[in-house]
């Protein structure tokens, strides 16, 4: 339910936005979370609060 509401998000954005999201989630699949603290609480924040981004991106 939640890939398909960011994918949902991500479709309404505009081509040069969704651009800079796919080069923001490269950048996130190159680090590895556990190396990083703050990239494991991005992630977990992502998964805790997927309404308030989708209306962050509108």
């Amino acid at each position: 339910m939640v890939k398909d509401s960011l994918m949902q998000v991500i479709d309404s954005l505009t081509q040069d936005q969704q651009e800079s999201v796919l080069k923001c989630i490269e950048f996130l699949k190159e680090k590895d979370a556990s190396q990083s603290p703050f990239l494991g609480a991005v992630d977990e924040f992502i998964e805790q609060h997927p309404e308030l981004l989708r209306r962050l991106a509108q």
